[in-house]
């Protein structure tokens, strides 16, 4: 009986650990910049096959920090990467892409200061 319970116990942790795992790991991105996603660590890399759901929102790219997505237009889509080995899952990004912020931290439109994060 006890031997049943551990099992059934460490089952559960294991189905959530995974579910943590497989969730949507979110990416932010300011229009006409690119966001390299092994440096996250997220993924077995050189990564590979990128593909966005909305390529009007974002798109894949290769950069000299590997793959990438590209912010196209402000919005969010769903974005998925796999192993150029092929081993591994494929990994999927939730990418929310934002209007750039200006240098000097001003919108134009009323002078007040914007936001960088």
């Amino acid at each position: 009986m006890r031997r049943a319970l551990t099992a059934a116990v460490l089952a559960a942790l294991f189905a959530s650990a995974r579910a943590a795992d497989e969730a949507p790991y979110p990416l932010r991105v300011e229009v006409g910049k690119t966001v390299a996603i092994c440096p996250t660590n997220t993924i077995q890399c050189p990564a590979g096959a990128g593909r966005c759901d909305d390529a009007s929102v974002a798109a894949p790219t290769v950069t000299a920090e590997g793959l990438s997505f590209e912010g196209v237009a402000p919005g969010t889509t769903l974005c998925s990467a796999g192993s150029v080995s092929g081993w591994g899952p494929r990994r999927v990004y939730e990418v929310t892409v934002v209007k750039p912020v200006p240098p000097d931290g001003k919108d134009g439109k009323d002078g007040k200061e914007r936001s960088r994060g």
